[in-house]
């Protein structure tokens, strides 16, 4: 099955897709690994989300359950609900967005710019604000008949579009295949759409999971995250993934994501967001076990500029018990360079 590589543009405002390709290359023992980063901050509304964001709103439009008049409802870490409240305002509708103290500041601003409402919820006791903020939509969609629900954590339009979309594109950019792709994980969504493409048309192509230390996205139990980077990793299992999904998986504490994003702007000039540098700190992990992989794709969901007080702060504890792995790859970063 060829699967079609497409972008869409609302109006000169309001685009999505074609978002660009910068690579860095980095020295894992003895031999430089090429890093491609699929830079979606490039996206209107910032993030990878405005692809989701799009394929959600689309389709319950095209299936008749959303139309004029209605609210559209969801649950965010911040990136979703942006390019929601910002498609939403587009199209015509009311938006209502559920968040939690781990969003962005800045994300929590530009939903209301755009005219959404904001729920935020506070601290939560175990530390499951998926749980809590999914409880909150339930009790918004009891008590208005015009709510309507996109749940990106089960629709199907959610994987869908990074099969049919990012994931083309991805290849497209890069003229062909290439030796592996590493995806974080938050729903489970892109890495499901993205490995399900590959798995069909580039089945030679190794798929890197990364996920979070403590998160339940890929499997196990949750457990407390002090430091919480948004949009990575989940207190839920994703309804997306299999173990079949990925062929390696890396697990990644928020503290080294956030110190691969310091590294790399130092050393690049780029600044990622939280899943981003975590990302590209699973891709050289995997690139430590495995000699043969030398060019490695990271989908990069989002840019720094929200993270300034969190990913980016001085301030930030530093880990002291991390696997060897990836203190080697955090090394590695720190000899990093533009390609």
């Amino acid at each position: 099955m060829v699967v079609s590589h497409f972008s869409v543009s609302f109006d000169e405002e309001y685009s999505v897709g074609g978002t660009p390709l910068v690579s860095v290359e980095v020295p894992v023992r003895g031999r430089m690994r090429r890093i491609r980063l699929k830079i979606e901050a490039g996206n209107q509304f910032g993030s990878i989300k405005a692809r989701t964001a799009h394929g959600l709103l689309t389709t319950l439009e095209t299936t008749g359950r959303l139309s004029p008049g209605q609210r559209v409802v969801e649950s965010s870490s911040g990136n979703l609900g942006v390019a929601l409240a910002g498609l939403c305002a587009a199209r015509g509708y009311r938006c209502t967005l559920v968040v939690d103290a781990t969003a962005p500041p800045e994300s929590v601003r530009r939903i209301a710019a755009y005219g959404a409402d904001v729920v935020q919820i506070g601290d939560v006791s175990g530390g499951n604000a998926v749980r809590a903020r999914l409880s909150r939509v339930q009790d918004i969609l009891r008590t208005d008949s015009s709510a309507v629900w996109t749940d990106q954590y089960h629709s199907p339009a959610n994987p869908d579009v990074h099969y049919r979309w990012t994931a083309p594109e991805l290849v497209g950019d890069l003229g062909g295949g290439l030796d592996a792709a590493a995806v974080a994980v938050s729903t489970g969504g892109t890495l499901a759409g993205v490995s399900r493409y590959l798995r069909e048309q580039h089945p030679g192509t190794r798929v890197i999971a990364v996920d979070a230390v403590g998160s339940a996205a890929t499997g196990g139990d949750p457990a407390p995250r002090p430091f919480k980077l948004a949009g990575f990793g989940s207190g839920v299992r994703s309804s997306f993934l299999a173990p079949a999904d990925w062929d390696r998986r890396v697990r990644v504490d928020d503290l080294d994501g956030a110190q691969a994003c310091r590294i790399l702007r130092e050393r690049t000039g780029l600044a990622l967001g939280g899943s981003g540098g975590a990302a590209v700190l699973g891709a050289v992990v995997a690139a430590i076990e495995d000699p043969e992989l030398r060019d490695i794709a990271c989908i990069c969901a989002d840019g720094g500029e929200k993270y300034a007080a969190t990913v980016y702060s001085n301030a930030l504890p530093e880990l002291l018990d991390r696997p060897s792995e990836l203190t080697e790859a955090l090394g590695c970063l720190g000899l990093a360079r533009p390609y």
